[in-house]
């Protein structure tokens, strides 16, 4: 390209005459006398101050302006072929297709879903912004983002005719996630910390809110279902565990610095904490096999979770606080059968309950208050009478017979 001087508009695209001598307007009207003695055609007319390689040069006597009556557009095909000149290529060459399935769930977790895992604007920034930047190179965790979601959009969508299709959705993605995940567990450094963290997180509110068919015939299907569910929720510990000083002193840090306002409990769920510890210990003096401490310390932790509560952190991180706190054991008891780890999960039911304003608690909390009522005898059921209340209302036993 050869640029004019500021008054000329004759110009010569010297790529196209690699071999002859560039010939310089020398600003004479009508023609230059270089035009002239070559019979090209001059462009002193032209509105433009120089002209592109390889474009036809416009007559001169389409001088645009006022006084020519008529108005160019400034944006016609013409004008675009600057666009493919500086793609490299004259010619339109097919890209990549828009996946716009997974731009609307991205919108979506911008726009909504990333609020189910914060708590406050601190960590607003961390979970809109953040997280979606690390996983830009951590394809698990974008998958992860994707999947939660299109479970949200089909939790909550307003379209119910296409609930199912956001369902499978959130399925492929979660599968893709897991895969991806499951690879890098046994090795968990500085430079996939905050993702994997991110990401046990999601998991976690992913299971939880995944809906489930309840089933009326057997309660321990709801039991075995969410002992599931508390496992892996212990499982954010495992994984933030070894690079757990690199998070803190990472932008990730607001996640895991929680202020829990902490509020003195009502007279009934005080009487209720107390009673618990007292049912422990009478157990433990009766029978010498009680894990009394294993309850001790799950009694006091379900405090503490309902101070949170009431002193206003109605957050996810309560949810999964408590889970995390459990002992190992518990676990263990919980899964055998054990009616008193049945009783402390009918409790847990009402920490959920505080919680089902969040999309991805809202079933749980009826769903595990019924069944350990339904599984205990008469001898333990008095023990989960506060719960039921708390979750059912003061008439629960008329809910009961949907069981």
């Amino acid at each position: 390209m050869q640029a004019k001087t500021s008054q000329s508009r004759c110009q010569i695209d010297p790529s196209l005459f690699p071999r002859s001598k560039i010939y310089q307007c020398d600003e004479a009207r009508p023609t230059c006398s270089n035009c002239a003695k070559r019979h090209a055609e001059c462009e002193y007319g032209s509105s433009s101050s120089f002209l592109w390689a390889h474009e036809d040069c416009p007559a001169s006597s389409r001088a645009s302006g006022p006084e020519s009556g008529q108005q160019d557009s400034m944006l016609g095909p013409g004008s675009l072929g600057i666009l493919g000149r500086l793609s490299g290529s004259s010619s339109a060459t097919p890209g990549p297709a828009l996946n716009l399935h997974d731009l609307e769930l991205m919108m979506q977790w911008c726009n909504s879903t990333y609020r189910t895992l914060s708590r406050n604007e601190n960590t607003d920034r961390v979970w809109r912004n953040a997280v979606p930047e690390e996983a830009l190179s951590h394809p698990f965790l974008m998958h992860g983002i994707l999947a939660l979601s299109s479970l949200h959009l089909a939790r909550t969508g307003p379209e119910p005719s296409r609930r199912t299709a956001y369902l499978n959705r959130a399925v492929a993605h979660q599968n893709q996630a897991l895969a991806l995940f499951r690879e890098l567990l046994g090795d968990i450094t500085e430079t996939n910390a905050k993702a994997m963290f991110a990401f046990a997180s999601i998991v976690v509110v992913y299971t939880f809110g995944f809906p489930h068919t309840p089933d009326v015939q057997d309660a321990w299907t709801c039991v075995d279902d969410f002992h599931q569910v508390l496992v892996l929720t212990r499982g954010v510990q495992q994984v933030i565990r070894s690079p757990a000083d690199y998070l803190f002193n990472s932008d990730f840090a607001p996640i895991l610095q929680v202020d829990a306002v902490r509020a003195p409990l009502p007279d009934d769920a005080q009487a209720t904490i107390q009673h618990l510890h007292d049912t422990n210990e009478i157990c433990g003096t009766r029978d010498p096999d009680h894990e009394q401490a294993v309850y001790t310390a799950t009694i006091t932790d379900m405090g503490e979770m309902l101070s949170w509560v009431h002193g206003g952190m109605t957050a996810s991180a309560v949810a999964g606080r408590w889970a995390i706190r459990l002992p190992p054991r518990f676990l263990e008891l919980l899964r055998g059968r054990e009616p008193l780890a049945l009783v402390m999960l009918a409790h847990y039911g009402v920490l959920l309950h505080y919680l089902q304003h969040r999309w991805c608690f809202e079933e749980w909390c009826v769903r595990v208050a019924k069944a350990v009522w339904a599984i205990l005898d008469d001898q333990w059921r008095p023990l989960v009478h506060w719960a039921m209340r708390e979750i059912l209302g003061d008439h629960y036993l008329d809910q009961i017979g949907s069981l």
